[in-house]
């Protein structure tokens, strides 16, 4: 019986282990976590209590088969358990990777020894010859998540030595490499930004960039491992959850020109304040400044990066704002767009720099776009590229993958995909995008998350802006309440939100509700374990 718990134990124990992967091998406390949690617990104080009233009749009556038939009753409760796909990561199953397999090595070798040593006090429980062997196992599966948690403390020394061994080999790669490294950070917009630039700097040189969302010093030391040889310009995304992260990061890569997104409220939970979002962004400045780096660029239309630019020591510092870049470095060229156009089948603007100038077209949709570009065409220039290598470069420019993605189905429904997005700026700036279609306009979202106090304000906000642009409306999951309180309080129809726990219940509505002509925006499509 006790190799039944035990093994069970490690099936459960694959679903928190994906939870815990899902958030950078932390412990969360996300609703699935908290389903799981109570589910065990429950269970566990119920067939204690059965325990316990079995066991004094098994005494009385000298029966021990009544305290077998009550472990049978527990296993096949959670054996019911395993069976509850709401508890299950589907989007986003485990990955068994190397610090996966470790992690599952030592969890098992914590629960065999727990499981026994539960076993053992059990058996000394004893009369007229009943043995209450299992009475306390319920104690250990209850306590599932926490013996995961202590498998991920008891793993650190080791993981942090097998991390540094990779930062070390990265480093000396990075050292060997006589290449551009342009460091991209914000609380917004940098796969974009990255993305943009590494297309426009391709005219000129043999550009790599970190792929997919590689912006942690793991991701950043398998990117730098994948290097071409004869790459030039190595583009490096760079997140953070707290602050330190950005240092760590220009540690590691030592970035020559680096480039500001914005700053903004997202991981605010992780954070504590916005000040700290702010510091942690400027550390990208504050290494460039400190190696005398070659070149920084801001995004002038966000207020933070706009005070970090006034703060900046950096010689050659370039400004972005309202489409206009305003090059403080030596010569003041001046950088702009001008007669823009944009609609829902992308932008169009003239790009001048100094006397030159040139039409340019691009397949990127929203205003927020054209912002993106001109920080890539500062850099871009900064790095040597001429107008007509610049404005080939933008040409080029295809949309993010899930991130404002236009996609025209068969049947004449358009899909705005903005799934990957899980910031209030972005969030915002989506439901913009969504205003230059024509059609009736259907919103699916599950708000936004890691945003401490704030977030119950910030998804009535973003009610409040999907109020003015939406006709129907599709609130999934943990913030569905707060968006709909927003989107009421602007005098939006109740009759058109729909409230759903599940993005599979928004799918089904999809198929049940959309027609030829309706366009549907994505938004922040979140991991499972929220």
């Amino acid at each position: 019986m006790g190799l039944i718990y035990w093994i069970l134990s490690f099936v459960l124990s694959f679903r928190i282990i994906n939870l815990v992967q899902l958030d950078g091998y932390k412990l969360v406390n996300s609703r699935k976590m908290k389903s799981i949690r109570l589910k065990l617990v429950g269970s566990a104080f119920c067939i204690t209590i059965c325990n316990l009233l079995f066991l004094f009749v098994a005494i009385t009556v000298a029966n021990s088969y009544i305290q077998l038939a009550v472990q049978g009753l527990y296993v096949v409760i959670l054996l019911v358990s395993l069976t509850d796909e709401r508890d299950k990561c589907v989007h986003q199953p485990l990955v068994y990777t190397a610090r996966a397999k470790r992690l599952f090595c030592t969890y098992s070798i914590i629960a065999l020894i727990v499981f026994a040593l539960l076993i053992f006090l059990g058996s000394l429980i004893k009369s007229d010859g009943v043995r209450a062997s299992y009475i306390f196992i319920p104690i250990g599966m209850a306590i599932l998540p926490e013996l995961v948690c202590l498998s991920l403390v008891l793993n650190k020394p080791m993981e942090k030595r097998i991390a540094d061994k990779y930062i070390k080999k990265c480093k000396q790669r990075l050292l060997s490499m006589n290449i551009i490294k342009v460091a991209i950070t914000g609380s917004f917009g940098k796969t974009s930004v990255k993305n943009i630039l590494t297309t426009i700097l391709g005219e000129k040189y043999k550009t790599f960039c970190t792929p997919h969302n590689y912006n942690t010093p793991m991701g950043i030391c398998k990117a730098v491992n994948e290097l071409p040889e004869d790459c030039e310009v190595f583009v490096v995304e760079m997140g953070a959850r707290k602050v330190g992260d950005i240092k760590e990061l220009c540690d590691i890569v030592k970035p020559n020109f680096g480039i500001i997104t914005g700053v903004g409220s997202q991981h605010l939970s992780t954070f504590k304040s916005q000040e700290n979002i702010y510091k942690t962004k400027k550390e990208l400045n504050d290494f460039i400044e400190s190696r005398n780096g070659e070149g920084m660029v801001f995004n002038g239309d966000n207020e933070f990066t706009l005070r970090m630019y006034d703060e900046s020591k950096v010689y050659d510092k370039t400004l972005i704002s309202a489409s206009v870049c305003e090059v403080h470095g030596e010569g003041g060229l001046q950088i702009k767009a001008e007669n823009i156009a944009y609609d829902s089948d992308g932008l169009a603007f003239d790009i001048k720099i100094g006397k030159d100038k040139r039409r340019c077209n691009t397949k990127l949709i929203g205003k927020h776009n054209l912002n993106n570009i001109m920080m890539c065409v500062a850099m871009a220039y900064k790095l040597g590229l001429n107008i007509v290598q610049i404005s080939k470069g933008i040409e080029k420019l295809v949309p993010t993958e899930h991130r404002l993605e236009v996609c025209k189905l068969e049947n004449g429904i358009t899909i705005i995909d903005d799934s990957y997005n899980s910031n209030f700026e972005g969030a915002k700036i989506a439901i913009q995008t969504l205003g230059l279609f024509k059609g009736r306009k259907v919103v699916a979202t599950q708000g936004l998350v890691e945003l401490g106090d704030e977030q119950t304000k910030l998804n009535f906000e973003l009610g409040e802006s999907i109020a003015e642009i939406a006709d129907i409306a599709i609130l999934i999951g943990v913030n569905k309440d707060d968006i709909r309180m927003g989107m009421l309080a602007k005098g939006f129809c109740d009759k058109n939100i729909y409230l759903v726990e599940h993005l599979d219940n928004a799918k089904e509505l999809f198929a049940k509700m959309l027609k030829a002509g309706d366009v549907l925006l994505i938004q922040n499509d979140l991991p499972d374990n929220y």
